[in-house]
């Protein structure tokens, strides 16, 4: 039986996040919250005490929880940045330019052009000689130089620029960036060439954040140094210290595609590891002495936490550091230890500390992977007793995977919308592998300073399994129907899922079958939902022009098949990120390619593809990229013009050749020229559409 009195957390943790989701999606500051939150305390308090109100047990419960949800409420809206009044952007208006002052608050990226950085402001203003005190956080891309590639944690800087908000996605159903930046409080970035910043200050003092940074370039350099090719030591880096920065694209792909992206993000797993590396050492010391247990709590706490911070912090390291520092104090005092209060505990620590956190990605699979191995891993392991202990360990080691998989399912088919079939396989290689490896990778950067031999076997054989490893994904991201994409799982879908999943629990721990019932009713809801969105999809008729910076992109929805006409030039990689989801959602299965230039025909059921001349049911598109040599008599009549690649033309000539019901202008065309063809389009009275300034052009007419 559940009894509510060992997992206090619990009921703390559910009424405190509904107040953190509340002030995310209404953000509206409201007047006496706090005098709101003490009158309840007080009421919750003053009820208790008094006698004779038996009937009336369930007040101080109500009050309590009314109490968490305005706390959760109230510092939700005050960890916007945004509301802060000292806020940089409320000292002058940041798109029209100003002077910051500010510190490196995390540690330097590299890309190909440009340096990456976050900036906490101290002091902003119009001019440099009017600097008042600001803050805030800024996204920072400095132009590529030795001076930018010195820098590092801590500097001040000061910089002159424009700084601009995070925009919504352009097209739809794309990520949206500015979105996972606010939930970073980060909500304008700026980009600065050089000879308009410089360095006020380099970082000389000490902090642990800092000092974490610097041990961690320390120890890739090491890694750099024994593992000499570019895939292993990517994997490497990222699986010891979440150093993701040089991963090649086609492994994280591969990793991605087999259920193994946990591998190369540092996570509460690795943590886990090191806890239990460490735990194993420290019980081999036979001291029964009190003492003992407080400098061994002391060890493992401050071991732990170092490795969290050398790491990166990221939300699942902090997780599991939380929730293991929690068992290690309870351990030290003698206290018992309830998992499921310990596990709500750590998230209620650290949404105090970041409520944004609550809507992490990495943050919500996480406690969902741990809730799941332990409610239904032992359960599932016992379907299936064998008695080889080889066969049994590989058999609970892959109940662990399932597990996890079935607890953090609606996530992933929600956020990622694939599901990968081989999961079970990649984590019966990987997970233990990781495991070695870890220990490998710590092991050597204890030896490197001190024996030289002992490093380079140790480096040589941490080569070896992260290279097998890297194999084992890659084939694994070969074998067939490997990875299931295209599943479009909506919110309200997810949460019916999580709701599934629950009364299922319930039902098997109160052997209630009214909650299995209300599980299959729900599972079959989201069957029904998911059966009728796909009937309508098989209706489709779509155009959509992506908004895509300096290319052209434009697909053709028909049911469930598409055709793209692009550019040339266009990479694969920026097309996925501009229309992946819109296909996703859109239930297309299949796609194919038409390219700008080609010179075939292409004749397709409704689809009509010749010499930049598209046909589309009833829809006319056609695509201008240059000087044209008509000579026909009567104008041409299109639904659709759009102008690609700055043609050297003028609307004047065009208005005498088409006959278009709207001109569109795509991302492929230069700034400036976009702005004369408006003009000219208003003196000509024709309708126009500028993509790279509203977003995606959306066609949709469907049956």
């Amino acid at each position: 039986m559940l009894n509510w009195r060992e997992i206090p957390f619990v009921r703390l943790l559910l009424p405190f996040s509904v107040g953190i989701l509340l002030a995310v999606y209404f953000d509206r500051e409201i007047p006496g919250l706090l005098f709101a939150f003490i009158g309840l305390i007080g009421l919750m308090m003053l009820s208790k005490k008094l006698r004779g109100l038996y009937r009336y047990r369930w007040m101080p419960g109500v009050l309590l929880n009314l109490a968490l949800l305005i706390f959760g409420y109230g510092i939700t809206w005050q960890h916007n940045e945004l509301n802060d009044d000292g806020h940089f952007s409320k000292k002058s208006p940041p798109e029209q330019g100003m002077t910051l002052v500010g510190k490196i608050t995390e540690a330097p990226v590299q890309k190909e052009n440009w340096i990456k950085l976050e900036l906490g402001i101290q002091g902003a203003g119009s001019q440099a000689d009017g600097l008042r005190p600001a803050s805030g956080n800024l996204l920072l891309y400095l132009q590529r130089d030795s001076l930018a590639e010195a820098l590092a944690y801590g500097d001040r800087l000061v910089l002159q620029c424009k700084a601009r908000q995070s925009e919504a996605p352009a097209n739809p159903h794309a990520f949206d960036y500015s979105r996972y930046l606010h939930f970073q409080n980060i909500h304008y970035q700026a980009f600065v060439k050089k000879g308009h910043w410089g360095v006020l200050e380099k970082y000389e003092g000490f902090s642990p954040y800092g000092r974490a940074i610097s041990m961690q370039n320390s120890f890739t350099a090491v890694l750099r140094k024994h593992l000499n090719t570019e895939n292993e030591f990517a994997v490497g880096a990222a699986l010891v210290f979440g150093y993701r920065s040089e991963v090649p694209d086609e492994v994280l792909t591969a990793y991605s595609e087999t259920g193994a992206m946990h591998i190369l993000a540092v996570s509460g797993m690795h943590v886990g590891i090191l806890f239990l590396i460490l735990n194993f050492f420290l019980k081999r010391v036979r001291l029964q002495h009190r003492w003992w247990r407080l400098l061994k709590a002391v060890i493992l706490l401050g071991l732990i936490w170092a490795f969290a911070l050398v790491t990166g912090a990221s939300p699942s390291v902090m997780r599991s550091t939380v929730m293991f520092s929690f068992v290690v104090v309870a351990d030290a005092l003698g206290r018992n230890k309830n998992f499921y209060n310990t596990l709500t505990a750590s998230a209620f620590c650290l949404l105090l500390y970041d409520p944004y956190w609550l809507l992490s990605v990495s943050f919500q699979l996480s406690y969902m992977a741990i809730l799941g191995i332990v409610y239904f891993q032992p359960k599932i392991a016992a379907l299936w007793v064998i008695e080889n202990k080889v066969c049994n360990y590989l058999w609970e080691l892959n109940s662990v995977s399932l597990a996890a998989q079935l607890m953090t399912l609606p996530f992933t088919l929600f956020y990622f919308h694939q599901f990968p079939t081989y999961f079970w396989l990649s984590s019966l290689i990987l997970v233990p592998l990781s495991g070695l490896e870890l220990g490998a990778g710590l092991l050597l950067l204890v030896l490197e300073p001190c024996w030289d031999w002992g490093a380079f076997i140790v480096g040589k054989v941490l080569w070896g399994m992260l290279w097998l490893g890297n194999q084992s994904v890659i084939l694994i991201q070969q074998l067939p129907a490997a990875l299931l994409s295209g599943i479009w799982v909506g919110g309200v879908s997810a949460l019916l899922l999580y709701l599934c999943i629950y009364s299922s629990m319930v039902a098997i721990s109160f052997r209630k079958f009214r909650w299995l019932l209300a599980s299959l009713v729900l599972l079959l809801v989201v069957l029904v939902s998911y059966a009728f969105a796909e009937f309508e999809h098989l209706k489709n008729r779509q155009i959509t022009i992506y908004s895509i910076y300096k290319h052209t992109a434009i697909d053709f929805f028909d049911g469930e098949k598409a055709w793209s006409l692009i550019d040339p030039a266009l990479e694969a990689k920026p097309l996925k990120y501009a229309a992946e989801g819109n296909r996703y959602a859109n239930g297309i299965e299949e796609v194919k390619t038409v390219r700008l230039g080609d010179t075939l025909s292409v004749v397709a059921d409704h689809f009509f593809h010749q010499n930049k001349l598209v046909q589309f049911y009833d829809k006319r598109l056609f695509v201008v990229e240059g000087p044209l040599n008509y000579t026909g008599e009567e104008k041409v009549k299109l639904d659709f013009l759009l102008l690609r690649n700055t043609p050297k033309i003028k609307l004047e000539e065009l208005a005498q050749i088409f006959d278009a019901q709207l001109i569109v202008f795509d991302g492929s065309n230069k700034r400036w020229k976009v702005s004369e063809w408006k003009e000219e389009c208003n003196q000509l009275d024709l309708s126009w559409y500028d993509v790279d300034e509203e977003g995606a052009l959306v066609i949709d007419f469907s049956e």
